[in-house]
């Protein structure tokens, strides 16, 4: 020991027991948690388990023994890169674990525990009573402060575990109530994302090409990450229920509804949507009885979708296809007329006055639930 700045240079760990767990090597700790591990407590530590009944969750410490080197700076779970003390990558300097699991039962020096990432053999370390307070006063300060990192942190975690349900739960605040087509859209977008490995943060390297702008493209749009704000999503009016998701090189899987696909879903799911999907939707009518039936039906048979093979509604091909550049950045000019900022690009001259094509009178493009068309003039009053 250094007696000038007090400082140990080893610590030495006794096992405390042995993790029983159906991983004999490190696998995917999002898989691992969804399985129950046994946790034995060695004869000499047995009577530190009084009580320990008592706790819902508890926190368990363990070696990992299967990492043999370390990197200070890894790529974790999300495919972000980080220094190894801002994430819970295995391979770290002194190979200690932490995790927070739910306790099934304790039976004499066995414990049955749900969520925990540990190896087979794992040596244990301690156990400890879970410390909920800073949840009691905090509610989910520590999962706000995970989004303010990472905005889809949660959203990756879904796609990987295959939750598509709670994937499809948070995509119906985006659209506003649950249909088969948001259904779709979340089973096609997260089969596609976890296929090829990858991840949006928005940037442009994924890119999502959807060939329709129905419920289907808010599903994509929504696992994806990538939306027309961050010009990740391109919009091709060809009326198919399809999207592709390719990465900057072009290279990637387009996935589209097969010929059989209504039939198929029809045979497994009963329910009356259709029908009223027919009087709401296609004949207008808003009656608010028949609007809440609408949503109803529709929910029941968006979450009974889920439960089928994908592969008996969507033909998956990998595709290679051509992209375009990085959206460019235009700057904003002030209207001489109405004095509002525009993008230079939407300015035109006149006069040596620059005017936007609203003051301008001038045609537009705009997109709408019946597609792209080109407006005469602005929908506006002057």
């Amino acid at each position: 020991m250094k007696s000038d700045q007090q400082h140990i240079d080893q610590i030495i760990f006794n096992p405390l027991g042995v993790i029983h767990s159906d991983f004999k090597s490190r696998f995917d700790h999002v898989e691992m948690k969804k399985h129950e591990s046994t946790v034995e407590i060695f004869p000499a530590y047995v009577e530190a388990l009084y009580r320990l009944n008592e706790s819902e969750f508890i926190e368990i410490y363990y070696f990992f023994h299967l990492s043999k080197d370390y990197d200070l700076i890894s790529r974790t779970y999300s495919g972000e890169t980080r220094g190894i003390f801002s994430s819970r990558v295995p391979r770290r300097p002194n190979r200690l674990a932490h995790t927070t699991v739910k306790l099934i039962s304790v039976e004499g020096n066995k414990l049955t525990v749900k969520g925990l990432d540990a190896a087979d053999e794992s040596p244990l370390i301690d156990i400890k009573a879970c410390d909920t307070s800073i949840f009691e006063n905090g509610q989910n300060a520590v999962r706000r402060n995970k989004r303010r990192i990472n905005p889809r942190n949660e959203i990756i975690k879904h796609v990987k575990a295959d939750e598509i349900e709670d994937l499809l739960l948070k995509a119906g605040q985006i659209h506003g109530h649950f249909c088969p087509g948001l259904a779709m859209g979340v089973m096609a977008a997260a089969y596609a994302m976890k296929a090829l490995g990858v991840n949006s943060d928005g940037m442009e390297d994924l890119l999502a090409i959807t060939e329709t702008n129905n419920c289907f493209s808010d599903g994509i749009q929504f696992v994806t990450g990538c939306t027309f704000g961050n010009n990740a999503l391109i919009f091709q009016d060809l009326g198919k229920t399809a999207f592709s998701l390719v990465r900057r090189n072009g290279k990637g899987m387009r996935i589209s509804v097969k010929e059989e696909t209504k039939e198929v879903i029809n045979r497994h799911v009963k329910s009356g949507f259709h029908a009223v999907f027919e009087e709401v939707v296609k004949n207008q009518n808003r009656n608010k009885e028949k609007h809440d039936q609408f949503k109803r039906s529709g929910k029941e048979k968006a979450f009974a979708m889920l439960n089928l093979d994908i592969r008996k509604l969507f033909l998956i091909e990998e595709v290679k296809t051509v992209i375009p550049d990085y959206a460019r950045s235009y700057e904003s000019i002030i209207c001489d007329r109405c004095g509002e900022p525009v993008m230079a690009t939407r300015v035109i001259n006149i006069d040596k006055k620059h005017i936007c094509l609203a003051c301008a009178h001038s045609g537009f493009y705009q997109l709408d639930g019946n597609g792209i068309k080109e407006i005469k003039h602005p929908n506006r009053e002057q």
